[in-house]
């Protein structure tokens, strides 16, 4: 039985997390002018991984096969979502990104239901119901949406992370979560850096200028290295639906650092629905024991 407290720790951590990548959205938005989606995602994973090596080196050395195995299977799921997200940017607005990648959130209850057998809790149910209402009103501000290529893009992403997120609570709780980070980002860096060489070949250059890097170390380092790390090791005291109602949180920051940088809106139905997703995740933190 997990304590409580970690629980809450765990969660408030990973919350954390969803801060941090609600930032780069804008970021992401900008850099995409100047580098292609391939090779920023090859430098950025690049980046991450090596980081990641040098602080663990000695625990890196006794990676056994089968954690290479559901490592590489975990790193395929998480090259889809950012394969959608990344690409799908660059003919959406981020704000419109954010929100899409959010729909994750009715995703992960059906995976893990059909992949781990997952009981859907009543209120986790609920949670989900007001967080899907939410990323409705955000996406939509309230009128009839209309989907274009950047839009499939990213839900195709959305589907990644979902998957993503149920292969990390069901490995981590068996395999050395460093281990697997690592080669989940080996294996994101080396699928962008095929990508780059068949489309982007001539953009695998150093002569970008500095915001390019700011933008590589920050995604790098912050919302990769460090994100990945803190979700694999504390995702595991929670489970998969919660995660996904906090990464439905996700959206909001994204339209919030969009708006701060980008001069992006969201409107009253945004703001309506950013309160819907804050009390879904209020709501899936009320432990009941119904099942629907």
């Amino acid at each position: 039985m997990i304590n409580k407290k970690i629980k809450i720790k765990a969660e408030v951590i990973l919350l954390g997390v969803v801060i941090i990548w609600g930032y780069t959205f804008p970021v992401i938005k900008n850099v995409l002018n100047i580098i292609p989606p391939f090779t920023f995602l090859t430098y950025r994973f690049f980046l991450a991984f090596s980081l990641i090596y040098l602080i663990f080196r000695n625990r890196l050395r006794r990676i056994n096969s089968l954690t290479i195995k559901k490592g590489f299977l975990i790193g395929l799921f998480l090259f889809l979502g950012y394969f959608g997200q990344t690409v799908g940017t660059q003919f959406t607005t981020a704000t419109k990104t954010a929100f899409i990648t959010g729909i994750s959130v009715v995703i992960v209850p059906i995976i893990s239901y059909f992949w781990i057998r997952e009981k859907i809790y009543r209120n986790s149910a609920i949670g989900v119901l007001l967080a899907m209402i939410g990323l409705w009103l955000m996406n939509t501000n309230g009128t009839i949406y209309h989907i274009n290529l950047g839009d499939s893009l990213v839900f195709l992403g959305a589907i990644g992370f979902a998957l993503y997120i149920v292969a990390v609570d069901i490995y981590t709780k068996k395999l050395d979560y460093v281990q697997l980070v690592f080669i989940q980002l080996i294996t994101v860096s080396l699928m962008s850096f095929l990508m780059a060489i068949i489309y982007e070949k001539e953009a695998l250059t150093f002569s970008y200028n500095s915001y390019v890097w700011w933008a590589v170390v920050l995604n790098g380092v912050f919302a990769t290295a460090l994100a990945f790390y803190l979700q694999n090791r504390f995702q595991k005291y929670s489970n998969p639906t919660k995660i996904a109602i906090i990464f439905s949180a996700e959206p909001v920051f994204g339209a919030l650092f969009s708006y701060l940088i980008l001069g992006e809106t969201i409107g009253i139905f945004g703001f309506i629905g950013g309160i819907a997703i804050f009390s879904g995740m209020f709501v899936a933190q009320i432990e009941k024991a119904e099942t629907i």
